[in-house]
């Protein structure tokens, strides 16, 4: 009877891992466009929202996760092109200054830390291989709600930026959206640099997936971590001569996705 007993709680927490560590989560991203415009162009915050909003998807297991755009039929909002002309601004504007053009799809192997990604930097598509990022997280004790989910909080600094992550165990999945992952939990929420972007789950759905959505990208020409890299700063470079000393500008349309 006690063998028993035993191997029916093993079966039960095994149940409950396996419910809790597959699903989807949509997440709202969010770019101040305000905080990052350089001085000579405050007089433009009149003209201009003051985010970049874009939604997103991650779905994920225990071994696997797939980041990208959230589906037409699964957008909670309306079509972000759409809302630019109904304010009187138009798209292309926008991304030049606010712009990561949200075309990226990132796949991650939880296992062994590979990703792949497919990006568009300047009007061409690359597919870019290489290894998750490590972030050096500090715990502080702290916890808050983040919809249905108790988190906690953990911060990583170097010398770039400061990124406050709010993380849940009751979903024991090390990743989060976009790079962001390597906490005890799934990440709901994150803060880089105090504000300048933003990323907060709005729906988390925890179910077993179809087979297909969790996929590797295929679009773009196939380079590694390091050669995008360098492609990346000759980009760059080129529009600092096109526009000037302006390196927040030249930033923002950089193509970190």
């Amino acid at each position: 009877m006690r063998v028993l007993s035993i191997l029916l709680c093993c079966l039960s927490t095994f149940f409950s891992f396996s419910q809790n560590s597959e699903g989807e989560i949509i997440y709202e991203e969010k770019i101040n466009i305000h905080k990052n415009l350089p001085p000579e162009a405050e007089g433009m915050k009149d003209r201009i929202p003051e985010f970049r909003t874009t939604e997103k998807i991650l779905y994920f297991n225990s071994k696997e996760a797939y980041y990208t755009r959230v589906p037409k039929e699964k957008s909670k909002k309306k079509n972000e092109e759409f809302r630019d002309r109904r304010n009187g601004r138009r798209g292309r504007g926008m991304r030049m200054i606010g712009g990561r053009g949200g075309r990226g799809k990132l796949y991650t192997d939880i296992s062994n830390g590979n990703t792949l990604s497919s990006t568009e930097l300047m009007g061409k598509k690359f597919l870019v291989s290489g290894k998750k990022k490590t972030y050096q997280w500090k715990m502080t004790g702290e916890s808050k709600q983040v919809g249905s989910y108790l988190c906690q909080k953990a911060v990583h600094q170097d010398s770039t930026s400061t990124v406050v992550a709010w993380f849940s165990p009751m979903i024991p999945v090390s990743i989060g959206p976009d790079q962001y992952s390597g906490l005890p939990g799934i990440i709901l929420h994150l803060d880089i640099n105090d504000g300048d972007r933003t990323i907060t789950a709005q729906e988390v759905t925890l179910k077993e997936l179809e087979e297909n959505l969790i996929i590797k990208p295929t679009e773009g020409e196939a380079i590694s971590q390091e050669e995008f890299k360098v492609i990346r700063e000759e980009k760059m470079e080129e529009m600092r001569k096109e526009y000037g000393d302006n390196p927040r500008m030249i930033m923002r349309r950089g193509g970190r996705e």
